[in-house]
């Protein structure tokens, strides 16, 4: 079950690199050229559909039996926790921008990056603290049971870019990711 925090750092790894593409598009935008508005769109979807829906909420699972198990939790836990809500709705925000922009809504430059560099801030701050900390004291906390039931507690399908077959949606994505490495 230790490969489990393993597991969550390379998901991370592979955050990061959609974060970076993200940031790279935001780059353009203020560059004054214009963002490829269909790969921004496919990494949003993928971090609202997969990482919202499969990956933070088995950090939550653990998060829960690490507070069951503690009588004073750890700041950065509490942290991390009230973070996950926060990037979800800064990543709903970011999307609904990207979506407006492609259905030729205006959008100002400004409010197009401010909000893409807030979520990109957002994200590599939280994953800094997973990593720096939080996962240290649910690793320290919770027992090897636990940490089963954190995973069963989760219903976990595979990522659809990041695992062995890519699924289909997210074929150009792949490709792109591919290309840039």
């Amino acid at each position: 079950m230790s490969d489990l925090f393993e597991t969550l750092t390379e998901q991370h790894r592979n955050t990061l690199k959609l974060i970076r593409i993200i940031e790279k598009q935001i780059d353009r935008v203020e560059d004054g050229e214009s963002p490829d508005l269909n790969l921004m769109a496919d990494i949003m979807q993928y971090l609202t559909r997969y990482v919202d829906t499969a990956h933070h909420p088995l950090e939550e699972a653990l998060i829960d039996l690490y507070l069951e198990s503690v009588e004073e939790p750890s700041a950065a836990v509490l942290s991390c926790r009230e973070q996950h809500g926060v990037l979800a709705e800064l990543g709903r925000e970011f999307n609904a921008i990207i979506e407006g922009v492609r259905e030729e809504q205006l959008v100002e430059r400004k409010l197009f990056t401010r909000v893409g560099r807030a979520f990109i801030e957002k994200q590599i701050e939280h994953m800094d603290l997973e990593e720096g900390s939080v996962f240290r004291s649910l690793k320290d906390t919770l027992a090897r049971e636990q940490l089963e039931q954190a995973v069963a507690s989760v219903a976990r399908g595979r990522d659809p870019l990041f695992d062995t077959i890519v699924e289909s949606e997210y074929s150009k994505l792949y490709s792109y990711i591919l290309r840039s490495a």
